[in-house]
C-alpha cells in the first residue's frame, strides 16, 4: 500500500470488495468499491470519476494497490453507512424497516451532497415517520420512538443533530415538527448537549421561539377553559379547572420540567376527570376538550410562521416535490 500521508489506514468493515475498481477515503478509513456503481448512482461521482487520473509519479498518494483514490471530505462514521446503503440495499430499507438515527442522518446528508435521489427520499421517509407535516399524524407521534430513535428520549444532542442536517439538506417541511419536539428539551437537555455551543445562532433563536410560542398559547387556552354555560356543578368544576390551569402554568415556569404544549390535550380528556371524587360535569368536559382542540390546531397552524418558514400549504408542496 502506498504511503497515504498517515501512519496507518484502516479498511472499512465489509466494504472492501476484491473486484472493486476504486478506493474511497474518508479521514483515515478507506473503502474498496465499484466506481461504475457509484457513477451510475450519483451524478456527482460520475463527474468526479470522469476527470483523468494523474499519471504515475505525479502524486505520491494517487493510488492504493494500483487503484485510483477518491478522497471525500466527510466523516468516516457517515461515509461508511452511506456506502453500505449503496452497495448493500438491505442495510437501509424504507419504513416500516428501521435504521439507527445516526445512519439515517448520514445517508440523508450525503445522498443530498452526492445526488443519490432514491436514498435521499428513503432517508426523508424515515424522518417523516417521527416528524410528520399533518397535525393528525403529529399528535400520535409525540411519544412515538421507533427503533433507532430511542436517543430522542434522553439526548438533547440527537435533536440538535437532526436540526443541523435537516437545515443542511433544506427539507423545510420537516422543521416545524422537529423544532416543536426539540424545544421541549429546553433548557434541561439542549444547553448541556455537546454541539450546543457551536450551533448556529439562528437555530438557537428558533428553538427559543418555538418554546415561547407554545407557552403563550397554553396560557391563552387554559384561560378559555373555564366552566361551560350549561355547567351543572359550578363550584366543583371551577375548582377543578383552576387546579389544572395552575398546574399547567407552574409546569411552564419550571426550568427543570420538559414541557410539550401539544400534550395539553391529554389534560382535558374525559378520563382524567373521572379520577376525582367530584369529577367535572359532562358539559364542562365537552367545553374544555373543545377549547383545547381548537387551541392546539391554532398553535399548529401558526407554527411555521413563528419559525420564519413558509405556510403549511407551501411546505406541503415542497414535500411532494422532493418525495416524488
Amino acid at each position: 500500500m502506498e504511503d497515504f500521508g498517515v501512519t496507518e489506514l484502516s479498511r472499512g468493515q465489509d466494504l472492501w470488495f476484491s473486484d472493486g475498481s476504486l478506493v474511497v477515503r474518508a479521514e483515515d478509513t478507506i473503502f474498496r468499491v465499484s466506481g461504475a456503481v457509484l457513477a451510475a448512482r450519483s451524478s456527482v461521482f460520475q463527474d468526479m470519476l470522469s476527470f483523468p487520473q494523474p499519471s504515475a509519479g505525479q502524486s505520491p498518494i494517487e493510488s492504493i494497490e494500483g487503484m485510483p483514490i477518491v478522497v471525500l471530505y466527510d466523516r468516516a462514521a457517515e461515509v461508511e453507512p452511506f456506502l453500505r446503503a449503496i452497495f448493500d440495499s438491505s442495510s437501509f430499507m424504507p419504513p416500516p424497516s428501521t435504521a439507527p438515527l445516526s445512519d439515517i442522518l448520514a445517508v440523508l446528508r450525503l445522498s443530498h451532497k452526492y445526488d443519490i435521489q432514491y436514498l435521499h427520499r428513503r432517508a426523508l421517509d424515515h424522518l417523516s415517520m417521527v416528524f410528520p407535516t399533518e397535525l393528525s399524524m403529529f399528535l400520535p407521534s409525540l411519544n412515538y420512538f421507533p427503533e433507532g430513535f430511542q436517543t430522542l428520549k434522553t439526548s438533547g444532542e440527537a435533536h440538535l443533530q437532526i436540526l443541523r442536517v435537516v437545515h443542511e439538506v433544506n427539507a423545510l417541511w420537516l422543521l416545524p415538527a422537529v423544532y416543536s419536539r426539540a424545544s421541549t428539551c429546553l433548557p434541561k437537555r439542549l444547553f448541556v448537549a455537546p454541539s450546543w455551543p457551536e450551533l448556529h445562532v439562528d437555530i438557537k433563536n428558533k428553538l427559543h421561539t418555538a418554546h415561547a410560542h407554545h407557552a403563550r398559547y397554553v396560557i391563552a387556552i387554559v384561560h378559555c377553559a373555564g366552566p361551560d354555560a350549561g355547567c351543572t356543578a359550578p363550584e366543583t368544576c371551577s375548582s377543578l379547572i383552576l387546579s389544572v390551569i395552575t398546574a399547567l402554568l407552574e409546569q411552564i415556569g419550571d426550568v427543570d420540567m420538559e414541557f410539550n404544549f401539544f400534550d395539553v390535550k391529554d389534560l382535558f380528556l374525559p378520563g382524567l376527570w373521572a379520577g376525582f371524587d367530584a369529577p367535572l360535569c359532562a358539559a364542562c368536559v365537552a367545553h374544555t376538550a373543545a377549547q383545547v382542540s381548537v387551541g392546539v390546531q391554532k398553535v399548529w397552524d401558526a407554527l411555521p410562521a413563528n419559525l420564519g418558514l413558509p405556510p403549511w400549504d407551501e411546505l406541503g408542496a415542497m414535500r411532494r416535490a422532493a418525495m416524488g
